[in-house]
């Protein structure tokens, strides 16, 4: 059989991708890797696990900004969503929809080439399947990238990846180098149970509170009050705001940021910064070079640890694909609106994104232009290579030019550019109406 797509991954963008396209009457085809849904949210102990959730991870955006079109999130569950409900609502999604029947689990595909029309995507079991378009759905959050410095530490070294627990770190002195999301939430733990925590950042970053103004999530109440605003004003009133909840960040021994906010991704920890003030956990600049159990940093000082986590962030990397086809490095200006592949027209990606904001709803959209291309009722632009590149021009100016960043949007100004495409582009009716087996 010919599918007319096969989504690689049944994590939120996988099942997106599923409902999506079955609702355009197409024949779709998931292939998991792992025995269920759910991706990164899918949490085991086994540090070598595709997943790189921990025991304490919880959700960053609010549920209120987070649920798919049309299925919210329980009334019931808290506003940040920890990563048990949040793999459980991804399982009832995939139920409710009916997704469950177009995806074989533990397939791992070994590789995906392009024949005259057709797709020839192979798993490491021996199984071969043909599809029309394919997607790749596997994320990119999975390959832990470590970065290089002089000298060698002679203490417990590992990526964030594999971090699992707090006791991992009980009485041990531990410096986290990164200062994103996961670096943040692990210095908090530690705080519990390690006997220091410091943290190692090269730059200054905006750290935003999880609740702001009357009590409301921090990014329900920009939903709310400035993303309806002109695009102007939303910088501006974003800083603004943040100046009076947090105040100066150096008051809690943090560099002053040099770049506007959203020029690099958010930080949402309200602990972080309590810790911090707290003086419980302590900011360490950059990396200089390693000696033994010490760790010089760039201002001249030095520390002495037992632990040295890096929450440096993830390569990104479709190792099934052809590498020309690869999207790193310069090759990620060959693709448009972050899904469509300039070299390759049945090859799409789903969430490979970094948005300040909830990556599935946007994953959700993505897929519903998908399906209308496939359909035929939607075409890239007869300009699309001239619009790609300044696209990726303007993002140069707006975001910080570093591989972290380099899939960074903005939320709401994204989705406001899928849901136009999606409306002027409506699926034909017997698409809509068509169901395949």
């Amino acid at each position: 059989m010919v599918w007319d797509a096969i989504i690689v991954g049944a994590g939120p963008s996988g099942l997106a991708s599923i409902r999506r396209l079955r609702e355009a009457g197409l024949s779709v085809l998931a292939l998991e890797k792992r025995h269920d849904v759910g991706g990164v949210w899918l949490y085991e102990e086994d540090p070598e696990s595709h997943s790189s959730a921990y025991q304490t991870l919880t959700m960053i955006t609010s549920k209120a900004c987070s649920h798919f079109e049309g299925f919210p999130f329980p009334k019931e569950w808290p506003d940040y969503v920890p990563h048990y409900l949040a793999y459980k609502y991804l399982r009832q999604y995939a139920e409710h929809f009916g997704l469950l029947q177009h995806i074989r689990f533990n397939e791992t595909v070994s590789s995906a080439t392009r024949h005259a029309d057709t797709w020839t995507v192979q798993t490491t079991n021996g199984q071969t399947y043909h599809s029309r378009y394919l997607l790749a759905a596997s994320g990119h959050h999975w390959k832990p990238f470590i970065p290089e410095y002089p000298g060698s530490f002679e203490g417990e070294s590992y990526h964030s990846h594999v971090y699992k627990r707090p006791i991992q770190l009980a009485d041990r002195r531990v410096l986290i180098v990164g200062i994103g999301n996961s670096g943040a939430d692990i210095a908090v733990d530690a705080v519990r149970v390690a006997r220091s925590v410091e943290l190692s950042t090269r730059r200054g970053y905006h750290i935003l509170p999880k609740f702001a103004f009357f009590g409301l999530p921090t990014d329900e109440l920009y939903r709310r009050t400035i993303a309806p605003l002109p695009k102007p004003m939303r910088r501006f009133l974003s800083n603004l705001t943040l100046k009076i909840i947090v105040g100066p960040l150096e008051r809690y021994g943090m560099p002053k940021p040099k770049d506007p906010l959203f020029y690099t991704h958010p930080l949402m920890n309200s602990e972080l910064l309590y810790h911090m003030r707290h003086g419980k956990v302590r900011i360490r600049s950059g990396i200089k070079y390693l000696e033994g159990n010490r760790v010089h940093f760039t201002d001249g000082s030095y520390g002495e640890y037992d632990t040295l986590i890096w929450a440096t962030g993830y390569e990104v990397d479709f190792p099934y694909l052809p590498k020309a086809l690869i999207p790193a490095g310069d090759r990620a200006r060959r693709i448009y609106l972050n899904i469509f592949h300039l070299d390759e027209p049945s090859l799409f990606f789903l969430g490979l994104i970094q948005p300040n904001g909830c990556i599935w709803n946007l994953a959700e959209k993505q897929a519903a232009l998908i399906a209308r291309y496939i359909s035929g009722a939607y075409r890239l632009p007869s300009s699309v290579q001239e619009e790609a590149e300044k696209y990726w021009q303007a993002h140069e100016e707006r975001f910080a030019n570093s591989p972290r960043h380099i899939w960074e949007v903005e939320w709401y100004e994204y989705a406001e550019t899928l849901d136009r495409l999606i409306k002027r582009h409506p699926l034909p009716v017997q698409s809509r109406s068509a169901v395949h087996a």
